[in-house]
């Protein structure tokens, strides 16, 4: 009998418990879900786009090297094209 009496107080102290742990993690999480993803972010700075493809791509280079690999045949964009 001993041991039923202790879980069933177990049961409501873990039951508390998991209630405060939950909170304290939602507010721990909560500026990071306000700065958005890695992904995100990243996807942010795709700023070049394939204008054959529509590949993005992070910098002109790349966009360069896309060309040449992808489109051969193709001229690649000049900079300015891209607004910048």
């Amino acid at each position: 009998q001993r041991g039923g009496a202790w879980r069933c107080c177990a049961s409501m102290v873990r039951g508390h418990a998991k209630e405060v742990a939950q909170q304290r993690n939602a507010a721990k999480h909560k500026d990071k879900d306000a700065k958005g993803t890695q992904r995100g972010q990243a996807e942010k700075k795709l700023t070049y786009v394939c204008t054959i493809c529509k590949a993005p791509m992070a910098s002109y280079a790349l966009v360069q090297q896309h060309y040449e690999a992808k489109h051969p045949k193709q001229i690649a964009p000049s900079k300015e094209a891209f607004g910048g």
